[in-house]
């Protein structure tokens, strides 16, 4: 598969029930997920995590990852200062295709009002 130009072989994948154990085991938090990261960036050279900051109304966020069964969300609703993201293991899940459009509107939705509005501000800071 690949995913952003980079070529994933899914069996090199860690495993969903694997990711939910070690992240367990390791403080369920950013600070956990970045040794996944480190190892994604050995391998392919980028960390194959991206953090989804939009709000799907029951999380403030979420990490989208690529495991061996697809793409799994791993949710969080805190921040702590020294570890990050606080996950809610118990809401992971993996994507179907339904749910990641649904990601991608709702991010396009946000992202082009966001444009929108920063291009109003940037126009009246040049007129005044």
């Amino acid at each position: 598969m690949t995913i952003n130009g980079i070529q994933i072989d899914p069996a090199k994948l860690i495993s969903r029930d694997e990711l939910l154990e070690f992240l367990r085991e390791n403080g369920e938090d950013d600070r956990a997920l970045s040794k996944l990261r480190d190892s994604h960036y050995d391998e392919y050279g980028t960390e194959l995590i991206w953090r989804y900051l939009i709000s799907d109304g029951m999380h403030l966020g979420t990490f989208i990852v690529p495991v061996k069964e697809g793409v799994i969300s791993l949710p969080y609703n805190a921040v702590d200062k020294h570890d990050g993201e606080l996950l809610e293991l118990d809401n992971a899940k993996i994507f179907d295709a339904d749910a990641m459009q649904l990601f991608i509107d709702d991010w396009r939705s946000f992202s082009d009002d966001l444009i929108g509005a920063m291009t109003d501000m940037l126009r009246i800071m040049h007129s005044e």
